[in-house]
C-alpha cells in the first residue's frame, strides 16, 4: 500500500473544513443581507446628514463674508478685491450646496431663498449703498435664524432615523451571528486538530532542515547532509532538492573563491599580482603613519631573463620565474608580501621599525640565496631597488623610487641593490630639472653646434666633420649629452630637436667644399616617427646638400633591434638609395654585430671608443680592434677608429690598415667658426 502524502491528507482537511465553511457562508449570506439592507438605509440618510453639513458650513462662510464687507462698509473702511472675491465665492457656494431635501416649497426652501435674498442685497448695499445696511441687517439676522431653526429640525429628524436603523441592525445581527458561533466552534476544532498534525508531520521536519542548512550559510566546511531525504512524500523531496542544491552552492562558493584568488595572484608563480599588491602597500602606508614604522619596497628585476627564454624557451623562463619566486618567499617573514607585477618583475613590501636595518637584512638573506643557486642550470640573478617611506608618502611615488633604484643597480653591473638615497634623490631632482628646462632651450639659444673632424688615418686628411650637440646652462653649465639626449628621447622632444641639429648642420656645410662630409647621428626613437627619410633629405635638398655627402650614424645596440627592426632598415635603405653613408656607430658593444652586418650593408663601421682607448694596455681589446679591421676589409666596408688620442695609438691603427681616425689627436669639437679658422678646415680646401 503506497503511503499517503502530504498533499492527500491536507487535501481532505481542507475539503471537510470547506463544506463546513460553505454551511457556514450560507446562514451569513442571509445574515450579509440583512446587514447590507440595513446598512444601506443608514448609508442614505448619514449621506443627507452629510450633505446638511455641506450646506451649513456654505452658510456660515457666507455669513462672516458678508459680516467682514458689511462691517468695512459701514466704518467705513476700503474692501479689497480679494474680499469682494471672497464674499462673491461664498454667495455662489451657497447657492450651488443649497439643493431641496424636502418637499418642493416647504418651510425650508423659502427661509433658504430669504437668506439669499437678503445676503445679495446686503453685498449690493455694501458695495452700493452703505447707509442701506443697517435698515436690512435685522431683516436678514431674521431669515438666518429661521434658516438655522429649520436646519436643526432637519437634523434631529435624520439622527432619530439613523439611530432607529442601527438599533434594528444590531438585534438582527446578534440573533445571526449567534446561530453562526457554533458553526464557527467546529471549524476551529477542526482546524485545531489540522495545525497540531501539520507541526508534527510538516513543520518539525522543516525546521530540522533549516537548522541543517544554516551550518552550510554559514560558510562552515563541515559536511552537512540534509535530514528527511530518505522519506517519499514531498517533505523527502525537498530534502533530497535541498541537499543537491546544497552541493551546487558549495561547488560556486569554491569557483569564486578561485576567481577572487586568480583576480589578485599570478597565475603562474601563485604570488599575489599587482592590484593586491597595490593595495597592500596602500594599507600599510596608512599603518605605518599610525604606528611609526617605515615601509620597505623592493622593485627586482631579473638579470638576463631574455637569454633564458631564448635558450630554454617559454617552459624555461616559466621554471626560471617559478625557482625566483619560490626564492623570494623563503627569503622573506611571515608578514612580508612577496608580487610578481608582471614579465620578470617582482616587488616586495616590508614593514619594521628598524629600517633600514631590516631591508638590508633581507638583500643579504636574497643575494645569499641567489650564490647558491649558481651551480643550477639557469642560476637565478636579480638587480634590487630599495625604497623607504617617508612622511605621507604616496603608493606611486614609492614604488617609483625603488623603480629608479633598481635600474640604477643595473646600470652598475646588475645582479647588485641600489638604495634610493640622497644621492640618487639629487640626480631624480637634477634629470626632472634639465627635462623641464630643456623644453624651449634652442628657444633660449642655449643649445649650439660643435663639429669634430674625420681624417684619413695615413695622410691626417681631413674628410668631414661630425656634428655634436652641446647645451649651455644659464645656471648649471655645459650639461653633457649623456645627460640630456636620454631626456630629449624618454619626453619625445628628440623628434624636433634631431631636425633641428640636422637643419643647422646642414647650413654650415652649406660653405664647405663638396667633397666635405657630415656626419649626423640618428636616436633610436626617432625612427618611431614615420617619414624620417623624407624629412632629412627634404631639409638637404632645401640647403643645398647633396645626399652622398652625408653620413647617418645609428648605434647597433638599440636601432636595429626590437619589434621595429624592418621599419628601421626601411628607412635606412631609404636613406642609402639616395646616395647618403650609413654608418654603424659604436660596433662591437652590441650583442648582435654580425647579425645586422648580414641583413644590412653598411657603408662604413666605427669603432668604440672604449676598445680604443684600452687597446694599448688591454690585450684582448686590441684583438678586438684588429678583428674588426679585418672583417671590415673583407666585407668591403671601411672602418673607422673613434677616441684617437696619442701617437701611438694612431701609429698601430696605421699599421693594422685603418683607413679612417677621429678624435682629440686630430682636433676637440669645435664650433663653426674655429673651424673655418683651423688649419685642419685649410688643408681640406686646399
Amino acid at each position: 500500500m503506497l503511503p499517503t502524502s502530504i498533499s492527500t491528507r491536507v487535501i481532505a482537511a481542507f475539503g471537510t473544513v470547506v463544506a463546513v465553511v460553505l454551511l457556514l457562508l450560507a446562514a451569513g449570506w442571509i445574515v450579509a443581507g440583512d446587514v447590507r439592507h440595513a446598512n444601506q438605509s443608514v448609508r442614505r440618510l448619514s449621506e443627507r446628514l452629510r450633505v446638511e453639513d455641506a450646506q451649513d458650513r456654505a452658510q456660515q462662510q457666507l455669513r462672516l463674508a458678508i459680516g467682514e464687507v458689511t462691517r468695512a462698509a459701514e466704518v467705513p473702511r476700503a474692501i479689497t478685491p480679494v474680499q469682494w472675491r471672497r464674499v462673491e465665492r461664498a454667495l455662489a457656494t451657497f447657492r450651488a450646496t443649497q439643493g431641496s431635501l424636502g418637499p418642493a416649497g416647504s418651510a425650508r426652501d423659502r427661509a433658504t431663498a430669504d437668506f439669499a435674498h437678503l445676503a445679495a442685497l446686503l453685498i449690493g448695499d455694501a458695495r452700493a449703498e452703505p447707509r442701506q445696511i443697517a435698515r436690512h441687517m435685522p431683516e436678514f439676522l431674521a431669515a438666518l435664524r429661521v434658516l438655522e431653526r429649520e436646519r436643526a429640525a432637519a437634523r434631529m429628524v435624520l439622527v432619530n432615523r439613523i439611530d432607529a436603523a442601527v438599533a434594528r441592525s444590531s438585534r438582527e445581527l446578534y440573533a445571526s451571528i449567534s446561530r453562526i458561533v457554533f458553526g464557527v466552534l467546529a471549524v476551529l476544532l477542526l482546524l485545531l486538530a489540522s495545525v497540531l498534525w501539520l507541526r508534527r508531520r510538516v513543520l518539525r521536519p522543516i525546521v530540522a532542515i533549516a537548522d541543517q542548512l544554516r551550518q552550510f550559510n554559514t560558510g562552515a566546511e563541515t559536511e552537512v547532509k540534509v535530514a528527511g531525504r530518505d522519506r517519499a512524500d514531498e517533505i523527502g523531496d525537498l530534502a533530497r532538492g535541498l541537499n543537491e542544491y546544497r552541493d551546487a552552492v558549495e561547488q560556486r562558493r569554491r569557483a569564486e573563491k578561485r576567481i577572487e584568488f586568480l583576480a589578485h595572484h599570478d597565475m603562474l608563480t601563485g604570488l599575489p599580482n599587482r592590484l593586491l599588491f597595490e593595495e597592500r602597500l596602500a594599507h600599510d602606508l596608512a599603518r605605518a603613519t599610525r604606528t611609526g614604522e617605515r615601509v620597505a619596497v623592493f622593485a627586482i628585476d631579473l638579470d638576463d631573463f631574455k637569454s633564458v627564454n631564448d635558450r630554454f624557451g617559454h617552459a624555461g623562463g616559466d621554471r626560471a620565474l617559478n625557482r625566483a619566486a619560490q626564492l623570494l618567499t623563503a627569503c622573506v617573514r611571515a608578514d612580508d608580501m612577496v608580487a610578481r607585477l608582471g614579465g620578470d618583475e617582482f616587488a616586495i613590501i616590508q614593514v619594521a621599525a628598524d629600517q633600514p636595518r631590516a631591508a638590508e637584512a633581507l638583500l643579504m638573506r636574497i643575494f645569499r640565496a641567489c650564490d647558491a643557486t649558481a651551480g643550477d642550470e639557469v642560476p637565478v640573478q636579480m638587480s634590487v631597488g630599495v625604497a623607504l617611506s617617508g612622511a605621507e608618502q604616496a603608493r606611486e611615488e614609492l614604488y617609483n623610487l625603488a623603480d629608479m633604484a633598481m635600474y640604477r643597480a643595473k646600470s652598475e653591473g646588475r645582479h647588485t641593490a641600489r638604495f634610493f638615497d640622497d644621492a640618487l634623490k639629487e640626480e631624480t631632482r637634477l634629470r626632472w630639472r634639465l627635462s623641464r628646462d630643456l623644453e624651449g632651450a634652442v628657444e633660449r639659444g642655449e643649445l649650439s653646434l660643435v663639429y669634430q673632424p674625420m681624417a684619413e688615418a695615413q695622410t691626417l686628411r681631413v674628410i668631414g666633420y661630425e656634428a655634436l650637440l652641446r647645451w649651455h646652462h644659464p645656471e648649471l653649465g655645459d650639461v653633457p649629452p649623456d645627460q640630456f639626449i636620454p631626456l630629449a628621447e624618454s619626453s619625445g622632444r628628440i623628434d624636433s630637436l634631431g631636425l633641428w641639429v640636422a637643419e643647422q648642420a646642414m647650413i654650415a656645410a652649406r660653405g664647405w667644399p663638396d667633397h666635405a662630409l657630415l656626419a649626423l647621428n640618428l636616436s633610436p626613437v626617432q625612427f618611431r616617427k614615420l617619414g624620417l627619410a623624407d624629412d632629412l633629405l627634404a631639409l638637404a635638398e632645401r640647403h643645398g646638400i647633396a645626399p652622398d655627402r652625408l653620413e647617418f650614424e645609428v648605434t647597433e645596440s638599440a636601432t636595429l633591434l626590437g619589434h621595429r627592426r624592418e621599419a628601421v632598415l626601411e628607412v635606412l635603405r631609404a636613406l642609402q638609395e639616395r646616395g647618403a653613408r650609413i654608418v654603424m656607430d659604436d660596433f662591437g658593444t652590441g650583442y648582435s654585430s654580425l647579425g645586422n652586418l648580414r641583413d644590412f650593408r653598411f657603408d662604413k663601421l666605427k669603432v668604440d671608443r672604449s676598445f680604443v682607448s684600452a687597446m694599448l694596455t688591454h690585450p684582448p681589446s686590441a684583438s678586438i680592434v684588429r678583428s674588426i679591421a679585418a672583417l671590415g676589409e673583407s666585407l668591403g666596408v671601411p672602418v673607422a677608429a673613434e677616441g684617437v688620442e696619442t701617437e701611438e695609438q694612431l701609429a698601430l691603427l696605421r699599421r693594422w690598415a685603418f683607413p679612417q681616425v677621429q678624435g682629440y689627436l686630430l682636433g676637440r669639437p669645435e664650433k663653426i667658426e674655429s673651424v673655418l679658422r683651423s688649419a685642419a678646415y685649410a688643408g681640406m680646401i686646399a
